[in-house]
């Protein structure tokens, strides 16, 4: 009954070095495993958060820059238009100067593009279908409200050295039109309103005085620099142009206001062909918030006059709609670089960014839809959820490996350690046992293995002081 004791107590403590030592490694390792996996996980959100702030800062980086690139274009457009225009305002003025030795140049009477009774047109006058009248690209024509054919040739008369003077200007005109795709070029003279146009055509306009219109009032004001003109329809042949002049002195006292007109529609497909994403467009507006160009705005709209911003991206049925706020931002990006906002239209947030275009005072904005931004996330998002899946199942394999490693290690360690005592207390038990039924000791019974005394551990010890014991029964015996 003793040995049956005994043994179950030395089953009980090996099986409880096993147990102790599986639930120290299961607990740590699955502690460690869940640690890593909770940090996987975070991460995991986390850089699906820095992702989706990094998408919309990058995507902002590359309108700004798909805005600074419209602009550029823009610009250089207008400054070489600008350096013709300036150009042409030295000569103009070379060509008055007292010290001028320009040879008067052959003039002609606007109406003599479209009426060949009245007198010889100039050689190359010819219909063109863009302008819908008669042009000449070698001469331009000259216009005075106070005549018309019956008695243009009292003027002719009276100021042949104005207008053969002012008609050396065809040429530069003809040079210019050749490197900029000017509409019109054109002078207005301050003291009569003589307007000399070109190309060379009719103005059948009776009455028309240069000097009154938007155009002129607003190049003269600008006192000798040059000046944009906001865009407007030209009562003539019904465009819509952007003028750029420059008043021109003699002596000190104005003598012309000298412009050119570009077309509106060359500058408007340049702003409304491009495009970002799917449905993210571009528009360009002058200083004061007012369209110039927007895929949205027919060319019809412009008759009355310039649209305001807020008059077509406002929406007072959203949240936060593009407010008068949000205008003041974007005319202040003129004294900076580039800029950007957030507002919502038609229940899409949508990223607005802005630059000046450097010249005019026009702004080149471009709008894309915020959903569109965030299209590329749900992949992203999946491809870093697979990510994470595939951490945490490695984790889980390996921690499953590592408590099965550990249970094995644990039989290891255990046998190392109850072995030697299961030996000793076997070897105990049996000289007991024959000590208490009067018999002879084997020999061999009274000799602990030399395996265990050789040891240099607690066990050696042990197995030394155990053989001390049984050589004290041994004397004892004898």
């Amino acid at each position: 009954m003793a040995q049956s004791t005994q043994t179950k107590k030395k089953g009980k403590f090996r099986t409880n070095v096993i147990l102790t030592f599986i639930v120290i490694s299961f607990v740590s390792l699955s502690a460690t495993g869940f640690v890593s996996i909770t940090f996987v996980d975070l991460i995991g959100n986390f850089t699906m958060d820095q992702s989706s702030l990094a998408l919309q800062t990058q995507i902002e980086t590359n309108m700004e820059k798909t805005a600074q690139k419209t602009a550029l274009v823009i610009n250089q457009k207008l400054a070489s238009a600008q350096g013709m225009v300036e150009a042409a305002a030295a000569e103009l003025e070379a060509l008055f100067d007292t010290s001028s030795t320009y040879a008067n140049r052959e003039f002609f009477y606007n109406a003599l593009f479209e009426n060949d009774t009245i007198a010889p047109d100039p050689a190359d006058n010819h219909y063109d279908a863009d302008y819908g009248l008669n042009v000449s690209w070698t001469y331009s024509s000259w216009f005075h409200r106070s005549y018309d054919s019956t008695d243009y040739t009292d003027y002719e008369t009276a100021e042949s050295d104005k207008l053969g003077r002012v008609s050396n200007m065809d040429y530069i005109f003809k040079s210019i039109r050749d490197q900029v795709d000017f509409r019109w070029l054109y002078i207005a003279f301050a003291d009569d309103g003589l307007f000399i146009n070109y190309p060379g055509s009719l103005l059948d306009f009776p009455g028309y005085d240069p000097r009154v219109e938007y155009w002129y009032t607003t190049i003269a004001d600008g006192n000798g620099d040059t000046v944009y003109v906001d865009p407007y329809y030209d009562e003539f042949d019904n465009v819509l142009l952007i003028s750029i002049g420059k008043l021109v002195y003699s002596d000190g006292i104005p003598l012309a206001v000298i412009s050119g007109d570009i077309t509106i529609s060359d500058i408007q497909e340049k702003v409304i062909d491009v495009s970002v994403l799917d449905s993210g467009y571009a528009f360009l507006l002058n200083s004061l918030g007012e369209i110039v160009a927007h895929p949205e705005v027919d060319d019809t709209a412009y008759l009355a006059g310039l649209p305001y911003l807020l008059d077509v991206e406002e929406d007072d049925t959203t949240t936060d709609p593009l407010t008068e706020n949000d205008m003041d931002t974007i005319r202040d990006v003129l004294t900076g670089t580039s800029g950007s906002l957030r507002y919502t239209r038609t229940g899409n947030e949508s990223i607005l960014v802005f630059t000046p275009v450097g010249k005019g005072g026009y702004i080149c904005v471009i709008s894309v839809p915020l959903h569109e931004v965030l299209e590329a996330l749900p992949p992203l998002e999946a491809r870093i959820a697979l990510a994470n899946e595939q951490a945490a199942s490695f984790i889980l394999f390996v921690t499953i490996g590592g408590i099965m490693i550990a249970g094995i290690v644990a039989v290891s360690v255990a046998n190392t350690i109850t072995g030697p005592l299961q030996y000793l207390m076997d070897l105990a038990t049996r000289n007991a046992a024959a000590r208490i039924r009067d018999e002879p000791l084997d020999a061999a019974e009274l000799q602990v293995d030399q395996s265990y005394i050789s040891k240099d551990d607690e066990i050696g010890e042990l197995a030394r002081a155990f053989q001390g014991m049984l050589d004290t029964i041994r004397e004892d015996d004898e």
